[in-house]
């Protein structure tokens, strides 16, 4: 592949990116006026509720599945609409210590600082006490580490230096904050999480949280955060 077009694959997302912000916002602003609802009841085995938040189409049975306004799906594809639309940048219309357990799988990164910062007080406000917190973002540290890991991780092949793998990460997709251990814990903390330990892939506190996305398995930094 030439040098010019490698280049042009890395940063056409850009573009699409920057349409697809204006979208978001106007989505956000109809959102917020007409589909703004309080969490809906959803419970399974044990009666725990459990919120995978931040769903995109992927829809847990028996979780609340919430995402931001897609409002596109009202018209294309009901199936896929969340079952709680709300906008991560606003408080929780939820009431305080209601969940048992919440999960942020490649979020955050869509996400300010403080935007992050105020969200994670309103998971922790909500989570009941011994609640868990589990989060799921692409990792700086691994990224960085792109020399060593790309011949035992295939999927980092498809970057042709550490530079543009960086590139990737912290430009494309969307992508507004970067993550890594210590960063993520310390928000955790200042939210209010004493309990903040890195996990890993399929290993959870509580065992119904046990599904994550292979997918997102090369790439990701798993953390768990206890109320």
């Amino acid at each position: 592949m030439s040098m010019m077009k490698r280049f042009y694959d890395l940063e056409k997302r850009r573009i699409g990116c920057s349409i697809k912000s204006y979208i978001w916002t106007w989505f956000g602003m109809i959102g917020n006026i007409f589909f703004s609802r309080r969490a809906p009841e959803v419970s399974i085995q044990n009666s725990k509720h459990l919120l995978n938040l931040g769903c995109g189409t992927r829809h847990l049975d028996g979780w609340v599945n919430a995402d931001f306004y897609r409002l596109h799906n009202l018209i294309w594809n009901r199936k896929e609409l969340p079952d709680w639309m709300l906008d991560l940048t606003r408080p929780l219309k939820c009431n305080n210590n209601h969940w048992d357990g919440v999960l942020l799988e490649h979020t955050n990164e869509h996400l300010s600082y403080t935007h992050n910062l105020s969200l994670f007080k309103e998971v922790f406000r909500t989570l009941k006490p011994g609640g868990v917190l589990r989060v799921i973002v692409p990792d700086l540290d691994r990224y960085l580490q792109w020399n060593e890991i790309r011949d035992q991780e295939p999927k980092m092949n498809r970057y042709y230096s550490l530079a543009e793998a960086v590139s990737n990460l912290t430009q494309n997709h969307l992508h507004i904050a970067v993550w890594n251990f210590d960063l993520l814990a310390e928000v955790l903390k200042e939210a209010g999480f004493s309990d903040v330990n890195r996990s890993e892939y399929g290993n959870t506190y509580l065992p119904e949280m046990n599904v994550d996305m292979e997918s997102h398995k090369w790439e990701s930094l798993y953390v768990e955060a206890r109320k």
